[in-house]
């Protein structure tokens, strides 16, 4: 796809250095120790919410309200880390939904080899450190990536800058998975893949397979999707537009699929456990009327030209959800790039016979349709196997903003290198529409925004005020060009001033970095339930807003929950822990039933409790105890599995991420009940013996043992997750093998050559 023609001679450390240097500036807390989480959200919820005021009395709200990325993403990466460092690789979660797959949870990202990071930074700190790094891996694959299609240098920079600071990857930088460990990935395998088809294969194709591997292992199922899709969108464009290079269009094929079906195998120890996973899960597609319900509004397109349109979460006047407080937030909305790169867009126009051109644009026009629900998505609904249980529609934007990057690089490299830029009339046309566009949707939106009073009116017209800065400030740097003949080198330059400025001051303020000390720090709560809860399980439960412990922090303290959080989870335990409709933060009920027969023996809550529970801890949150409560394991008699059996004891002699030892000793026949959830995978011994694991309880396991005293033995191995890792070894055996023919072949060449 690369144009006639050569691209900018002379020096080429300068661009690299301004990606890296961007990337530090942006996430500069980082070097002063603070971590990249909203740690703060700790302090509204329990047990730190009571010594708060002693321990950050200038805390007053928090930066910016995430929750996931502190009740997610920093449990597992806890979890994984700890696990590494004692020599396991965690298979199993125990902590979590009463026992739920870890690696087999594509989001906790276990085998993605970048998360290594975190072994040397430690889980908090490393999220700070893998967003410098990815931000800069992404800035210089896109630079490169540009540069193969023959950009100068300013244009490819431009572009880079816009993939590393539009609004998505900025909105969803402390989601990783969505952000930089999948996204990332995409300008590498574009980029390989035309270098691959410009050396009719050789080392490039392996470096693609390389990038499709590393982005399956990114940790996020539908960010993969359509990273793939912008991956065959390009290889179809150059299946219809050769360009100059003659290749064939079976090769141009093959060597798209050689490199996919080598990255699939590469990421298979991953991918076979999650569509295992995928197929015993609670997530359900919400049909083709639902998910469009929750598409982009088209009232939000105003957002490509002023992203605070609708407030920000940061300043807590976001009012965008109107219309579906459940699936339309900042994130799902976040879609800004910049006002000048979307003006070297359309001039980016005088390009439009490029194959380059028609790939940017039509992945820009394709992102757009599927995100507002048009026939385009309900096409890749009814057709593409696993859409139709993918949420948040707006999240295919990312492939808007990576066309749109495109586009303004093709645009602003049109006017580095034509010695007569052409007027200026398209760009000026499209600030007067975006200007009408501006105020048209102020009317549409009037009657709602005259009822959030006159403090966001003032706020909103600072908005439109920026905006129509922006855009003059856009209009003359192109004029300058245009009009004046400015040169080449200080239109470059400012005009990247422009784009960083815009992006950077857009985005800078968002994300929080907060004192590492706010991270789940133990308190004496959490000491006294480290002491005391043993093989038994804890919740906790909310009694008002936010004060019950983030889901899936107790894992980070080796505390057996029956919540958690997570979008793939096993479907029996779940359903019955968290039934459609029930608020998982305050179910079961602390009478119900369930909770001795999920074997919660304690409970932390601000809420009173009456018998069975009794209060026995009142540090920074109540703790109560349930004597009442099955134990976790027992022996019960066969058919009357919530009922253990009398003269009749189970100990456990082990209990590890993948592992369970038990010896259970009783006088007669019966059922060993073990209140975890039961999932394909775990295999079970009796002295020695293999024997059937059967679901007992709706959602646990079960083992038939005769009387007296027995050793049983689970051990979690699952098929899945063996055949994958055979798989991805073989192809990774390949891809080393490859890479050291070629490597060989270079040296005989060489040689030959040097001795001629």
């Amino acid at each position: 796809m690369k144009r006639q023609g050569s691209a900018q001679p002379g020096a080429s450390w300068w661009p690299p250095l301004v990606i890296f240097a961007a990337a530090c500036a942006f996430c500069w807390p980082v070097f002063t120790g603070r971590v990249m989480l909203p740690a703060d959200m700790c302090l509204l919820m329990l047990p730190w919410r009571a010594s708060t005021p002693s321990q950050f009395p200038w805390f007053h709200q928090p930066h910016n309200p995430m929750l996931d990325p502190i009740q997610q993403y920093l449990p597992w990466r806890i979890y994984a880390v700890e696990s590494l460092r004692a020599g396991v690789i965690p298979l199993w979660n125990p902590y979590a939904f009463c026992g739920t797959p870890f690696l087999a949870n594509l989001q906790s990202a276990l085998l993605y080899p970048l998360n290594l990071l975190f072994l040397i930074t430690g889980a908090r700190h490393g999220f700070g450190v893998s967003a410098i790094l990815h931000l800069t891996l992404g800035g210089l694959l896109s630079y490169a990536f540009l540069r193969s299609l023959a950009l100068r240098r300013p244009a490819a920079l431009c572009g880079a800058l816009v993939v590393m600071f539009n609004g998505y990857t900025v909105a969803w930088l402390e989601y990783p998975t969505l952000s930089l460990w999948v996204f990332m990935w995409l300008p590498m395998m574009l980029w390989c893949y035309e270098r691959s088809l410009r050396a009719r294969g050789g080392p490039w194709a392996l470096l693609c397979a390389l990038a499709l591997g590393m982005q399956f292992l990114g940790g996020h199922l539908q960010v993969s999707a359509y990273v793939l899709i912008a991956f065959a969108l390009y290889v179809v464009i150059r299946l219809i537009r050769p360009g100059a290079d003659g290749v064939a269009r079976p090769v141009t094929a093959a060597l798209a699929a050689a490199p996919l079906a080598l990255g699939l195998a590469l990421a298979a120890a991953q991918v076979l456990p999650t569509l295992e996973l995928a197929g015993h899960s609670g997530r359900a597609a919400h049909g083709p009327k639902g998910a469009v319900a929750a598409a982009f509004p088209l009232t939000h397109l105003v957002l490509y030209l002023i992203p605070n349109f609708f407030g920000n979460p940061v300043a807590y006047n976001y009012w965008g959800h109107f219309r579906d407080p459940s699936a339309i937030n900042f994130f799902e909305t976040a879609c800004y790039v910049g006002v000048l790169p979307l003006l070297l867009a359309v001039w980016s126009l005088r390009r439009w016979r490029e194959p380059s051109w028609w790939f940017f644009a039509a992945l820009t026009a394709f992102a757009v349709l599927a995100a507002i629900g048009s026939p385009v998505y309900l096409l890749l609904y009814h057709l593409v196997p696993g859409f139709r249980e993918l949420a948040g529609l707006g999240r295919v934007l990312c492939l808007a903003a990576f066309g749109l990057a495109g586009l303004a690089a093709l645009g602003l490299d049109d006017l580095l290198t034509r010695e007569k830029p052409a007027l200026v009339r398209p760009v000026f046309v499209f600030g007067g529409l975006a200007i009408l566009f501006v105020f048209a949707s102020l009317r549409a939106l009037q009657p709602l925004i005259s009822e959030m009073g006159a403090a966001f009116w003032a706020y909103l017209n600072r908005q439109i005020i920026g905006f129509v800065a922006l855009l003059l400030i856009g209009i003359v740097v192109i004029q300058l060009r245009s009009r004046l003949r400015l040169g080449p080198a200080p239109f470059g330059w400012l005009a990247l001033a422009a784009v960083g400025g815009d992006l950077i001051g857009f985005g800078i303020g968002f994300n929080p970095f907060m004192p590492a000390r706010m991270a789940y720090p133990e308190t004496d709560s959490i000491r006294w339930l480290r002491h005391h809860v043993g093989h038994s399980r804890f919740t906790s439960l909310s009694s008002d807003g936010l004060d019950w412990m983030p889901h899936n922090a107790p894992m980070v303290f080796g505390l057996r929950d029956i919540h958690g959080s997570d979008s793939l989870r096993v479907r029996g335990s779940f359903e019955l822990v968290s039934p459609p409709g029930a608020d998982q933060a305050r179910y079961p009920s602390p009478e119900s039933p369930l909770m001795n027969e999920l074997a919660v023996r304690y409970l932390m809550t601000r809420g009173r409790l009456t018998s069975p529970w009794r209060l026995v801890h009142a540090a920074e949150a109540p703790i109560y105890e349930n004597p009442a409560a099955l134990p976790r394991a027992y022996l019960t008699r066969e058919g009357e599995e919530r009922l253990p059996m009398a003269r009749s004891q189970v100990t456990f002699a082990r209990d590890d991420a993948n592992a369970v030892t038990l010896v259970a000793e009783g006088s007669q026949p019966g059922v060993l009940v073990l209140t975890d959830s039961y999932y394909p995978g775990w295999r079970a011994w009796v002295d020695g013996r293999p024997v059937e694991i059967r679901l007992v309880n709706r959602a646990f396991r079960g083992i038939a043992v005769s009387s007296g005293r027995h050793n049983v033995e689970l051990r979690y191995e699952p098929a899945s997750f063996r055949v994958g890792l055979f798989v991805s070894l073989t192809a990774l055996w390949v891809l080393s093998g490859g890479a050291g023919a070629l490597l060989l072949r270079r040296v005989s060449a060489s040689r030959i050559a040097r001795r001629s």
